[in-house]
């Protein structure tokens, strides 16, 4: 025969059965405990035994109205309760479940529910905290999904709405003039750089997001994870607005790489970019230095002041960028020197011919304009595997020719 009693004392269930008080009007004042199973004593913290019998009020103080409320409403009303009720003293949160016994009793079972309970607080602390970053950052979050070619942004940032779903990335964030073709490419090598195995790329791209429409520099950081069902691969990350650090860096790499007077290239950085090309340089290709010199410049700077000599060398540096194609290599050696270099050229002497035409149609238009300067031009062009410094060498040579031979003159001096 089961002893039903036996397995009630016994069981894991904190469970208790209550009586409810109440004074000469009706009105519920306290609880007796009738009876208590061990593990709601132990959790109550007595021994077996010991609460039975009795009040509430007399073991733990001033019974809590609500919880008192429940007992008397199960009890008249046979109505079942649920209740989640914090014990500051213990630092403890518990659920109580009560249901209606026979007439004048309460049974109540009591969960301690206290990890749960920290832990469900915990989850909605992370995600309010989230929410706050996500609201109040300008960090922009992302997924992009290889297999459909949808990219989708976050809420974080001020993207404009209709551009939080992009689908066939990435050439429609192009289309959607979202960025320049020039940085299709870049994205489009962090995509295979991660499907090829790297866990994480970083790279700077320029992007109009904002509801302002203005391009910014932003810094793109991602990873991959591939879907544990479908095995799709998806890149997560986030844009972090990079545009002072771009900024800054970009003026700092001015600063390194450019005469601060002329703002030209200067020596170092002109004799490198050239220096890289005659190493690169094919058979039969021929490169042309080109090593100008202004002549009589000592006379501005001693007649007019090292100020008027200055203004002198920043205008020759715009007659220069005129002068010269884009794709040239135009620097400032030092003082009144400069060098312009182009290469690969196809016809070399008519190549010469059009750009001394360019200079000296732009130093009489400069003189017009009240700067009288001329200059002599030292030309050395080549289709042998050279040196930088047997170019420079015989560019030197070239212009103490044209200088020996009047000044505001070019010699050409070639190995071909």
């Amino acid at each position: 025969m089961i002893n039903s009693d036996f397995y009630l004392e016994n069981m894991p269930i904190a469970f208790c059965v209550l009586e409810v008080l109440t004074d000469d009007e009706g009105k519920p004042v306290d609880f007796v405990f009738v009876y208590s199973n061990k593990a709601y004593a132990r959790m109550e913290g007595y021994d077996h035994g010991e609460i039975a019998g009795k009040r509430y009020r007399e073991l733990c103080g001033e019974p809590k109205e609500k919880r008192l409320s429940c007992y008397y409403d199960t009890i008249v009303y046979r109505k079942e309760h649920v209740l989640n009720e914090y014990d500051p003293k213990r630092d403890k949160h518990f659920m109580i479940h009560t249901y209606p016994l026979e007439e004048g009793y309460c049974g109540c079972i009591l969960q301690d529910v206290t990890e749960s309970r920290k832990m469900e607080m915990r989850l909605l602390y992370e995600q309010e905290k989230g929410k706050f970053l996500l609201e109040s950052t300008t960090e922009i979050v992302f997924e992009y999904d290889q297999n459909t070619h949808i990219l989708t942004f976050g809420d974080g940032g001020n993207i404009r709405e209709e551009n939080r779903v992009v689908p066939d990335c990435p050439e429609s964030l192009v289309t959607k003039k979202l960025i320049s073709r020039e940085y299709l490419e870049k994205i489009e090598k962090a995509v295979q750089t991660l499907k090829s195995g790297e866990r994480a790329v970083e790279f700077n791209i320029q992007a109009s997001l904002d509801e302002d429409g203005a391009y910014r520099w932003y810094t793109v950081s991602c990873s991959r994870y591939t879907e544990q069902y479908t095995g799709h691969m998806r890149i997560v990350g986030y844009l972090r607005n990079a545009e002072q650090m771009v900024r800054s860096q970009n003026a700092l790499k001015k600063e390194a790489m450019y005469d601060p007077l002329v703002d030209l290239f200067n020596v170092k950085t002109g004799r490198g970019l050239v220096s890289e090309i005659l190493e690169r340089a094919g058979e039969n290709e021929v490169n042309i230095m080109f090593l100008l010199d202004l002549d009589n410049f000592k006379r501005v700077n001693d007649t007019y002041g090292h100020q008027k000599g200055d203004e002198f060398l920043k205008k020759f540096a715009v007659i220069l960028r005129n002068t010269f194609r884009k794709s040239d290599i135009v620097y400032r050696m030092g003082g009144d020197e400069f060098i312009g270099f182009t290469a690969n050229v196809a016809k070399p002497d008519q190549a010469v011919e059009k750009i001394m035409e360019r200079l000296y149609g732009q130093l009489e238009k400069a003189e017009r304009e009240g700067f009288q300067m001329k200059c002599s031009v030292g030309i050395f062009m080549s289709s042998q595997k050279c040196t930088y410094s047997h170019f420079y060498r015989m560019a030197d040579q070239a212009l103490y020719a044209a200088k020996r031979s009047g000044k505001n003159k070019y010699w050409v001096i070639r190995e071909l």
